[in-house]
């Protein structure tokens, strides 16, 4: 439900025909005229209504998608951006906790939870014989009730065999049984990296193959510096921020 004669393209003014569009149509979504996940009006309707051209019309959405207003689906049109999640690395603040101080609910869906084989890799970082076996939980990060991230937990067995499974069942956390069975690790080493979405991701987050996504691996350590947890979140790049400090801060390029 949206009007378009609320605006009147000025020809004569100095300031350029896609700026002018570009700011009603900002407006429009700060007002609350279009609120999150509103489709905005098609460009050829735009470019009608107004007698602009296509190339105006689409550098105004473009602006606007580099900001992170809007957000384009091949094939579906240009929705409102819904806002982003912002977590924090403190170990007091866990991601469901960020959600609920954001007025968004917290939800998971458990994909699997199970003893598997230990991929090479992951044996090499929770240092462990590559034969072993290690606890596997796989699920999907929810906010209002919408794929946000996807999450790959791998449990050293020596730290595993505490796990209550019947709660992992049922979509608790890895982080506070932890906490219960005492075993919190008193350090995490993270490494972030922008990614691209693969097909498997894109089907399971709800986005197009290739988005963007930000891929944040923890390995936890106990107080003696013994591997707990490796893990692995995928986030949507159109829905997650990851807040830091510099303190400590380490960038290095490929």
């Amino acid at each position: 439900n949206y009007s378009l004669k609320t605006m009147v393209i000025d020809r004569h003014s100095p300031v350029p025909l896609y700026y002018q569009l570009q700011e009603w149509l900002i407006d429009q979504i700060e007002s609350g005229t279009w609120r999150p996940g509103d489709m905005l009006p098609a460009e050829r309707e735009l470019q009608d209504q107004f007698e602009l051209s296509r190339t105006t019309v689409r550098q105004a959405i473009q602006e606007l998608e580099n900001r992170g207003l809007v957000t384009r689906y091949r094939g579906r049109g240009t929705f409102v951006a819904k806002p982003k999640v912002g977590h924090s690395p403190l170990p007091s603040h866990s991601l469901a906790d960020q959600l609920l101080s954001q007025g968004m609910t917290a939800g998971w869906v458990v994909l699997s939870a199970d003893w598997v084989d230990v991929p090479a890799d992951v044996a090499v970082r929770l240092q462990i014989e590559p034969e072993q076996q290690v606890y596997c939980l796989r699920r999907l990060r929810l906010a209002n009730d919408e794929p946000i991230g996807y999450h790959i937990a791998y449990v050293s067995p020596e730290f595993a065999e505490a796990i209550d499974e019947e709660g992992l069942a049922k979509g608790g956390s890895l982080r506070y049984l932890r906490f219960e069975q005492d075993l919190a690790g008193n350090s995490a080493k993270r490494i972030l990296e922008a990614i691209p979405a693969a097909a498997v991701m894109a089907e399971l987050l709800d986005v197009e193959v290739g988005a963007p996504m930000l891929q944040i691996r923890r390995l936890v350590l106990s107080p003696d510096e013994r591997p707990i947890e490796d893990f692995c979140g995928v986030y949507r790049g159109d829905r997650f921020q990851y807040h830091i400090n510099d303190l400590g801060l380490s960038i290095r390029s490929k």
